[in-house]
């Protein structure tokens, strides 16, 4: 008899349905359409109903702004969706924003889709263009949900910038990023310059997808007289560097600031090489270069720092010249 009403309580358990949970998810600046706010929020339920196979218990309409309204949904589940997201945090590091006009985003808004979908392996729920609501800038950003998690996830990077580059491509930055990146198992996905010309400062943002983060970095190495011999420089880098090319995106000259032109250098992560000035110390750049060689020939021989080349560079703060010295990073 016992045994007989252990057997009943088991099977009871084991055909009870498992216990769903009311979650919430939302969704923040959906653009508005020709219906009301309330017609718009049956329609979003119906959609996240049917992707997802989940029951919507009610939808709500939380706040209208100029361009896009903010919508709660409530389901029932077993558990918490995962939501893979390119919807970023306004007051993070990075400016999420990529386009002035709203016509802009619409039109790059597909080519984006396919490389979330390509990069994630999962069907975008809801792609739009969000407004930040700002009167200056680049305003418009690109949304894209979709439901579940993976590895490769899409990521919001970037460098400050203190002068615009001169006579290098965006393309030219964008084809070193997106090798860098894609040797790190990830996707790029979009480069945009933000820059301020009345600050003289400036950012540029980068997209991509990534297991890891990858910490962008542009450093300015050289302040020289003329854009003739920063541009000298930048060539001489770009082969002294070459065997270095996975830590290294973009080398250009910007400027003048104060009448000096700077070499920068885009970096991945911890770069494989270093820099540091020499001792010595000249009064003139073309004194520097004549001495250029000679000053070289002191840092070289090391087995676990090889010596990778060098220029000559204006210290600012000294307005002395010295010799910029790049070496292997020890192991």
């Amino acid at each position: 008899m016992n045994r007989l009403f252990l057997v009943g309580v088991l099977s009871v358990f084991a055909s009870a349905p498992s216990r769903a949970d009311i979650f919430k998810f939302f969704l923040t600046g959906y653009p508005k359409d020709a219906g009301s706010c309330h017609s718009q929020s049956a329609q979003l339920g119906a959609h996240f109903e049917e992707q997802l196979k989940v029951k919507v218990v009610h939808v709500e309409c939380l706040k209208q702004k100029k361009t896009g309204s903010d919508f709660v949904i409530e389901y029932e589940a077993p558990q918490k969706l995962e939501f893979t997201s390119t919807s970023y945090d306004l007051l993070g590091t990075h400016q999420p924003g990529r386009y002035r006009e709203h016509s802009d985003c619409l039109k790059n808004l597909p080519t984006q889709v396919e490389i979330f979908e390509n990069a994630t392996s999962l069907t975008a729920l809801y792609a739009y263009c969000r407004s930040q609501e700002l009167e200056v800038g680049k305003n418009w950003e690109i949304v894209m949900i979709a439901s579940g998690k993976v590895a490769k996830q899409p990521r919001l990077g970037g460098y400050l910038m203190f002068m615009q580059p001169l006579e290098v491509a965006q393309q030219s930055i964008v084809d070193g990023l997106k090798t860098g990146i894609e040797k790190r198992g990830g996707v790029f996905a979009d480069l945009i310059f933000h820059f301020n010309s009345v600050m003289g400062i400036g950012e540029g943002s980068i997209h991509y997808y990534a297991p890891q983060t990858i910490e962008f970095n542009l450093e300015r190495l050289s302040q020289v007289p003329s854009l003739e011999i920063c541009l000298n420089q930048a060539r001489n880098v770009s082969a002294f560097l070459k065997s270095e090319s996975d830590s290294l995106f973009t080398v250009y000259c910007g400027g003048p600031s104060f009448g000096y032109y700077e070499l920068h250098l885009g970096t991945l992560d911890k770069p494989s090489f270093t820099w540091q000035p020499s001792a010595d110390t000249f009064n003139s750049y073309s004194d520097c270069e004549v001495h250029h060689e000679s000053v070289l020939s002191h840092y070289a021989g090391s087995p676990a720092t090889p010596l990778l080349g060098g220029y000559c560079s204006r210290n600012y703060q000294t307005e002395k010249y010295q010799v910029m010295i790049f070496k292997k990073r020890a192991k």
